[in-house]
């Protein structure tokens, strides 16, 4: 019998084989987690995107054990938890043989890092957490080999200064949070190696006095900088050279005292600049040159301002949300908000100290939704004031004020009547009341009680904004004489 020998595979047809034999070779293997009992006390689930392994309120002997089960095996470890561990150090190759992509290690004392611990996972990890543990420095050797890490977490620990190119070798990281540290002190080329990536850093809660210039200069791709509750006294023209790209910068409680000329110029991209909780009260007419295009989110609240900063504010053409809480304002001039309020829609001027409001003084503010005067000395809230904005606004905070009842104040039910129309339920929760003297008793503003106070009631429904329902028969008015138009021009066209 004639031995049948196997045709060969040419062209196009050894291609397809080919690719056939390799995708049955990378075929996703099944990811599964192993018995409970072989990682306990560590416990495992399957996730869409690989397991999810937690650890918790164990040792270093128990974690090694677990960690033994999972090496050498085509597992995809999307979550690696190591919390409130007794884990002190992070000894070399832990987790050799690992495909870890996320690995967390929070709150279990660590204050040693190897430098070879994390080296066999530096081409899958790219999130790392080591916030809550005891680090006294970036564990700079242990991070070089990690070119794959998109953000690191070393929040709540104990560094005290950050030394040069501590984070080298991070060059795809884009978040770097450094919250609640000691940190007195930043190398000027402490972050050397994260321009071309970097995009957030935090620096919060730590003891720097000044702004580290040098440091921060050369990360031209920052969109993020955070450096509230620190120490900082002073800042200068200068301080944020270099970070042409910035969207938001946070100095938020620090000892700041006054926001000198031109500070913020090399900002020309800033969106959100956060200054509340310090102690300001000197605010340069030229302080936010260079915001002019951008600047729409401006936080000046928990601080010693006595006065609408008009000058420094005018130049801000853009600016939506204006925080002015918990200051020392007492009086609102008539041209307060000239020349930059028409495209505000937030202003909070909570907690301050104005006893009136008078003129024109919202007149600019023609596309304000929230007005905040809760908890100041207002005993009086004429209509003539607040008409206005009284189109345009959804949420009017005047609870916690001294009110007198009085007539003047009839256009808060009509104006809450009609916003009811529009169902904004956040109004309806407020409780507003005013005082009347001779009934010894609060009443509600929306049940003003005008006939006790022998007011001349004014009839709104007259007023061509005043209701849904005068505006539908304006619509049916303008339809019923588009169509007695258009049938006259039928009728002459026929002739």
């Amino acid at each position: 019998m004639a031995r049948v020998q196997p045709r060969p595979v040419k062209g196009w047809t050894w291609v397809v084989w080919l690719v056939g034999l390799c995708a049955l070779a990378t075929a996703e293997v099944p990811q599964s987690c192993p018995q409970r009992q072989e990682i306990a006390p560590c416990t495992c689930q399957v996730k869409k995107n690989g397991l999810d392994i937690l650890c918790e309120f164990t040792d270093q002997q128990h974690i090694d054990s677990a960690m033994t089960i999972f090496k050498g095996k085509p597992l995809v470890i999307f979550y690696l938890k190591l919390r409130h561990n007794k884990l002190p150090k992070l000894p070399g190759f832990m987790f050799f043989g690992m495909d870890i992509q996320h690995l967390t290690i929070h709150n279990s004392s660590l204050s040693v890092v190897d430098e070879a611990s994390l080296s066999s996972i530096g081409k899958m990890l790219t999130q790392f957490d080591v916030s809550q543990n005891s680090l006294t420095q970036v564990p700079s050797p242990a991070f070089k080999n990690l070119h794959h890490l998109l953000i690191l977490n070393m929040n709540h620990n104990k560094i005290g200064s950050i030394h040069g190119r501590a984070f080298q070798g991070l060059d795809t990281l884009e978040i770097l949070t450094l919250y609640e540290n000691k940190i007195t002190s930043v190398d000027p080329e402490a972050f050397l190696g994260l321009e071309k990536k970097l995009k957030r850093l935090n620096l919060g809660g730590n003891l720097l006095t000044v702004v580290p210039q040098s440091s921060l200069g050369i990360l031209d791709m920052l969109k993020k900088l955070e450096m509230q509750e620190n120490k900082i006294t002073e800042i200068k023209e200068g301080d944020f050279e270099g970070l042409s790209n910035l969207d938001s910068l946070g100095l938020a409680h620090n000892k700041l005292k006054s926001v000198p000329s031109r500070v913020f110029s090399h900002l020309t991209v800033l969106n959100s600049l956060e200054l509340d909780g310090n102690h300001i009260d000197t605010i340069d007419k030229d302080a936010f040159a260079g915001l002019e295009e951008n600047l729409q989110y401006l936080r000046l609240g928990d601080n010693n301002i006595h006065t609408i900063p008009t000058e420094a504010l005018k130049r801000l053409h853009r600016l939506r949300h204006l925080e002015l809480r918990a200051n020392n304002i007492s009086y609102i001039a008539e041209d307060a908000f000239a020349g930059f309020g028409d495209s505000i829609t937030f202003l909070n001027l909570q907690k301050n100290e104005i006893r009136s409001l008078s003129g024109l003084i919202f007149e600019n503010l023609n596309s304000l939704e929230t007005l905040n005067l809760q908890n100041n000395k207002l005993s009086q809230v004429s209509e003539d004031v607040m008409e206005p904005i009284l189109d345009t606004l959804r949420v009017v905070d005047l609870m916690d004020n001294p009110l007198m009842c009085a007539c003047e104040l009839q256009w808060y039910k009509n104006w809450l009547r009609n916003l009811k129309e529009k169902d904004d339920e956040m109004m309806q929760k407020k409780r507003t009341v005013c005082y009347m003297q001779q009934e010894h008793r609060e009443f509600s503003l929306q049940n003003l009680p005008l006939d006790k106070m022998n007011c001349k009631v004014k009839s709104y429904e007259n007023s061509a904004y005043s209701s849904a329902e005068t505006q539908i028969a304006i619509s049916k008015v303008a339809l019923a004489l588009c169509a007695f138009v258009l049938a006259r021009n039928s009728h002459l066209n026929m002739f």
